[in-house]
């Protein structure tokens, strides 16, 4: 996957596929804007080479603001979407607008 493309939005399926690469990490979920941040709602699979994914529904238009929550006790920005704005706090939340 190419740094700018994450995460992946496939019209055709109506999914989007978030990846994080962790190769320590015994469990990671996704929350965001989209699900009011529930912190173990979302729940990342683990694939080869460290790399953890999921697919969601595609979400209606707008501009969401995610991060990966690890092994419930600490959050991280997607390092693959360059689009983030500070949290608010001490960090940051990526970005991601649905057309």
């Amino acid at each position: 996957m190419d740094q700018y493309s994450a995460p992946v939005i496939d019209s055709r399926k109506k999914t989007i596929e978030f990846c994080i690469r962790h190769d320590c990490a015994s469990q990671i979920s996704l929350a965001g804007s989209f699900n009011h941040w529930a912190k173990g709602e979302l729940q990342l699979k683990p694939g080869g080479m460290g790399k953890w994914k999921i697919r969601i529904p595609m979400l209606p238009k707008g501009k969401y603001y995610y991060k990966f929550f690890i092994d419930d006790r600490m959050w991280v920005e997607d390092i693959d979407n360059p689009y983030r704005e500070p949290d608010g706090v001490t960090g940051w939340n990526s970005v991601l607008t649905v057309q």
